[in-house]
């Protein structure tokens, strides 16, 4: 098992029947670790001999059929019966909650609902001898989206059942900062004195994770290959995963003996796969700006704003300098590596237009441009790629909106895109310095 300590802080919040939040960038394993907080084997190392006085039910937001409060209800309550009768609950108190489901999914009555859905969770708090433990993952959007209400009666039951009612959620960011009305404050009061950040696993977990790949994939790797592939994913999840994949098909049409000398053939293959550079893509993009910068810092060992230093720890990005604490996040040569061509193309991107596929941002005079639309940025790609070559009308249509497009698209759509483009691109759009407009034959890019 990985992710001891984590798991850990959320069965103790269980065990005292508080409410715990934990927050992570995508592929951190939020879900992983909310799903293997109901097995019993997991559960039962902290609560012991308590663990069956508990009924954990994981709810996975995303098969929420709508963004609705019934929706919300239907998925809780399909979830608990599920795991209730899986448990060996009597017969009878599944036929009264099976019957609450119903009136829930299809009410006689608007009002009956809501009404079915806490009559249910009092049935399952009070009637299954079990207190309940409702995880509830990819919360983001149902929570920035749900009206108020939904989130205050959550609140109300928590403060009715007390002990027998516990809530855990797993989001990319605070729950705070994904909406801050009255109802969702009143929820989020919750939470107060148990919220941690997901971040990269620690070397231990990395090494456990390395193990498992190699023995479920029948695989035969010696010790110093399994150092470095820790040593060149580190502790991201998502990368781990990948760069595991890349270094099997590296690894599979070499003998033992040759493969320790394969080292740089699978730096290579690391840089160029697909999956690991849509990994490294994806986390960068959800950093802000003061984080690349202090990331970027922090690659070249140099001091950086100590908000945004802190931001990374907190968010267990980087190591806690001087900390020697072996729960410290493991940080790769693959992801660094991705951090330090972030930092030369900022400082190649000093004077002119820069397009940076690998991230899909762009750049001008250094600046980094607000983010564009689809078709804005289908627009900058063509004309970065013909730079200093006058781009003609037919050509915008077909490569930005589609060969199928061309009779529909007039000049002046096309105009408003290159004028939406310029004003995001040009330090003065009157005057416009890279983004030309060539009269009577069409737009240019000048380096």
């Amino acid at each position: 098992m990985i992710r001891n300590q984590e798991t850990s802080f959320l069965l103790g919040a269980v065990r005292a029947a508080e409410c715990a939040s934990i927050m992570g960038l995508s592929n951190m394993g939020k879900s992983a670790l909310m799903r293997e907080l109901c097995e019993p084997a997991v559960h039962s190392t902290v609560l012991g001999d308590h663990s069956d006085d508990r009924l954990f039910v994981y709810v996975d937001c995303n098969l929420m059929p709508e963004r609705s409060e019934q929706a919300l209800h239907e998925v809780i309550l399909r979830n608990a019966i599920e795991s209730l009768r899986r448990a060996g609950a009597p017969d009878g108190v599944l036929a009264r909650l099976d019957k609450l489901y119903e009136q829930v999914v299809q009410p006689p009555t608007p009002i009956r609902s809501p009404l079915a859905f806490n009559d249910a969770i009092n049935v399952l708090c009070n009637g299954s001898e079990r207190s309940l433990v409702l995880l509830f993952d990819e919360f983001d959007d149902p929570f920035g989206k749900l009206d108020g209400r939904t989130f205050l009666n959550l609140r109300a039951m928590k403060d009715r059942l007390a002990g027998a009612l516990t809530y855990i959620t797993a989001t990319e960011q605070p729950l705070a900062d994904i909406r801050s009305d009255r109802e969702a404050t009143e929820f989020i009061e919750l939470f107060s004195s148990r919220v941690q950040w997901l971040g990269f696993l620690n070397a231990s977990d990395a090494h456990t994770v390395v193990l498992e790949f190699v023995a479920s994939n029948h695989a035969s790797w010696q010790a110093d290959e399994i150092e470095f592939v820790v040593a060149q994913a580190g502790g991201h999840p998502g990368l781990l995963q990948a760069v595991l994949e890349s270094y099997m098909h590296v690894a599979a049409g070499a003998p033992a003996s040759t493969r320790l000398m394969a080292y740089s053939v699978a730096k290579q293959a690391f840089e160029e796969d697909a999956s690991v550079r849509r990994e490294c893509r994806q986390l960068w993009a959800q950093l802000d700006e003061t984080e690349r910068r202090a990331l970027i810092a922090w690659a070249h060992d140099e001091d950086s704003d100590d908000t945004a230093v802190k931001s990374l720890n907190t968010k267990r990005l980087i190591p806690v300098r001087g900390a020697a604490d072996t729960n410290q996040p493991q940080v790769g040569e693959v992801w660094t590596a991705f951090v330090r061509r972030h930092a030369l193309i900022r400082r190649q991107t000093e004077h002119g237009v820069r397009v940076d596929v690998d991230s899909g941002e762009v750049y001008a005079d250094g600046r980094r441009l607000e983010q564009l639309t689809d078709l804005e940025y289908k627009l900058i790609k063509l004309l970065n790629g013909r730079v200093n070559k006058i781009v003609d009308k037919y050509a915008i249509v077909t490569e930005v909106w589609g060969e199928r497009f061309i009779s529909e698209v007039d000049d002046a759509r096309i105009e408003k895109l290159v004028s939406r483009l310029r004003a995001k691109l040009e330090t003065n759009a009157d005057e416009p310095k890279y983004l030309q407009t060539i009269r009577g034959r069409g737009y240019k890019l000048v380096a």
